[in-house]
């Protein structure tokens, strides 16, 4: 054993020579490659020996001279070189003193170098010693799991091996975006479909997921679904104090179109609570508002808040609030400012208390031609309030995200909305009328937008209380261009009414008015067609007629007029067989028919 003064020169020595680079240790002589296992190996060496050993990403490796099979009598050191050139040293001391192992985690795949040598670095040959070493294998795999988040992100969850890269495969055209360490998908289309692969060392896994297309909110804050009967509702603030919780409808609305909004909102069953809710318009979602009696929306840039107020904030810093439970509509994102700019009013007639454990049905009706916004609470007109949100409040931007903020103060009840309640009357019906080409009946609508429309059903009643669906046309989507549709529909012998059901992808219907059915049957005015003979006869029932014979293209092949009633004949030997429309026009009384004929040549 070496005297103490020795150690406090090895102490020397490791500080020292543990900042050594590789470049200074660079002598040696390569004596092969060691593979190491889990169990120990050992491998007889000589001062100036150097290894390599191929490492694997996140495996393990131990070295030593003082256990499991490995010795040494004299000083040794080991130094390894791994790939990113970063020097490991170790120490034997011939007495397996300080830092006589050395364990190295491979950060990547390839091969490292191990060199034996004396503690100074000095490889100049001799001494021989037995190294003992082993691994901790890590199997490289790139497995993961995608989900999806919302109707515009999707979470990717790394079930293998961590440190590789996420990316699209193929790349989206649509504008979603992937962070390539933690494979969350954002800016995603509702109810698109990606395909997303996970890579490391050159091991790779691949899987799709497809992002929602319904109950598409984004929630932040406090906010958090709950299940209130059975449906999934979105609970903006516990009862907790000093919560803020809002929700933002990851879907844009149209200021340019008219809308409906419906939605039941539950506001607490504390009428000594607070502090309540807003609906919030505004161009950029994102996190929530100032809290307590700014409602989660204080402080939201552009945006259109409609306040559902449950406490009286009335005192002499900001005389804006009334005693009862009441609605105002705010656009300088400042609700306890001097003034709001519609309102405040009593949310209900009564002037009584909303948080008062029953859920209430809202209504807001914006006009676009007008300028009105309109609020109804529980059925009742409350506030009108007459504004350009567009041009004074959105920044000119006609297409703005919509949702819910609430919070609580020192005072505190739960909040919360039921996402299936909220409706938004699907698409701006211009026109819906029944036409007649010739005898053909059609029903023709007009859409001057439309707002993730699913399909338009048409139904037909004859009395206004039973009704059939006679027919279904897929919609456009959403578009603020007008579109034009139609439908043929068959004659009845009875009188009946239609009207369109329009439904959005989320199921919620609007139904339009009912509109009458036209006559599309003209008065008789031939009879007893057929062809025979090569020759077409028919018998008018009128004077004054002209008589047209046409391909079912609309041309033309022999076009008569006369004024007298009887039977007409008309030679068709140079006709091909097939179908014919045979045209009688009566020129004193404007009526017309139609007939489709078939020759056939015999």
């Amino acid at each position: 054993m070496k005297p103490f003064l020795h150690y406090l020169v090895m102490l020397n020595a490791f500080v020292l020579f543990s900042t050594i680079s590789f470049g200074q240790c660079t002598g040696g002589t390569l004596s092969g490659t060691l593979t190491p296992t889990a169990a120990y190996q050992t491998v007889s060496v000589t001062n100036g020996n150097y290894y390599n050993v191929n490492v694997s990403c996140g495996s393990s490796y131990n070295f030593t001279f003082c256990s499991n099979g490995g010795s040494a009598s004299w000083d040794t050191q080991i130094t390894l070189l791994d790939n990113a050139g970063v020097t490991t040293l170790a120490y034997n001391d011939d007495n397996c003193g300080l830092q006589s192992n050395v364990s190295y985690t491979a950060t990547s795949t390839g091969t490292i170098r191990v060199l034996i040598s004396l503690y100074s670095c000095n490889n100049a040959g001799g001494n021989t010693a037995t190294l003992a070493y082993n691994a901790t294998i890590v199997p490289i795999s790139p497995s993961f799991t995608i989900s999806a988040a919302s109707c515009t992100q999707a979470t990717s969850t790394i079930t293998g091996s961590t440190g590789g890269t996420f990316s699209f495969n193929p790349v989206p055209s649509d504008g979603a975006t992937i962070n390539a360490t933690t494979g969350a998908i954002s800016n995603g289309v509702p109810g698109a479909s990606y395909t997303v692969q996970y890579t490391i060392y050159g091991n790779t896994a691949t899987h799709s997921v497809t992002l929602q297309n319904s109950n598409c909110w984004e929630l932040n804050g406090n906010a958090q679904w709950i299940s209130v009967g059975g449906q999934n509702c979105i609970q903006l603030t516990a009862e907790v104090n000093n919560q803020t919780g809002c929700s933002w409808d990851e879907n844009v609305i149209n200021f340019n179109t008219d809308f409906t909004l419906s939605l039941d909102y539950y506001f607490g069953n504390n009428i000594n609570g607070a502090d309540g809710t807003t609906f919030t318009f505004q161009p950029n979602p994102g996190a929530c508002g100032t809290a307590g009696g700014q409602l989660g929306a204080g402080g939201i840039a552009n945006s259109l808040v409609i306040e559902f107020d449950t406490y009286d904030n009335d005192f002499p810093t900001h005389a804006v609030d009334i005693s009862p439970d009441h609605i105002a509509v705010e656009v300088d994102g400042n609700l306890l400012n001097s003034t709001h700019l519609c309102g405040p009013v009593a949310a209900l007639p009564s002037s009584a208390s909303i948080d008062d454990g029953f859920v209430h049905s809202v209504d807001i009706d914006w006009n676009a031609t007008t300028k009105i916004l309109t609020i109804f609470f529980d059925g009742n007109l409350r506030l009108t309030c007459n504004y350009d949100f567009v041009t004074n409040v959105f920044g000119g931007d006609n297409t703005v995200y919509w949702g819910a903020t609430a919070a609580t103060g020192g005072l505190n009840n739960q909040q919360y909305f039921c996402p299936q309640t909220v409706t938004v009357l699907p698409a701006e019906l211009i026109s819906f009328t029944n036409e007649c080409e010739h005898e053909e009946s059609i029903l023709k609508w007009t859409t001057a937008s439309e707002d993730r429309v699913d399909y338009f059903e048409i139904e037909s009643t004859t009395n206004g209380i039973v009704f059939q669906t006679i027919g279904k046309v897929k919609a456009a989507g959403t578009s603020t261009e007008v579109l034009n549709y139609s439908l043929p529909v068959e004659h009845s012998n009875v009188k009946r009414y239609f009207r369109i059901k329009t439904v959005d992808i989320d199921g919620q219907e609007e139904i339009s008015d009912l509109i009458a059915e036209q006559s599309c049957s003209t008065q008789k005015l031939i009879e007893n067609y057929r062809f025979e003979n090569n020759e077409l006869t028919f018998s008018l029932m009128n004077e004054n007629y002209t008589f047209q014979l046409l391909t079912t293209a609309g041309q033309a092949i022999k076009t008569v007029t006369h004024e007298q009633n009887g039977l007409v004949e008309i030679q068709t030997n140079q006709l091909a067989a097939g179908i014919y429309l045979l045209n009688v026009f009566n020129t004193l009384t404007s009526e017309h028919q139609m007939l489709k004929v078939y020759h056939t040549i015999r």
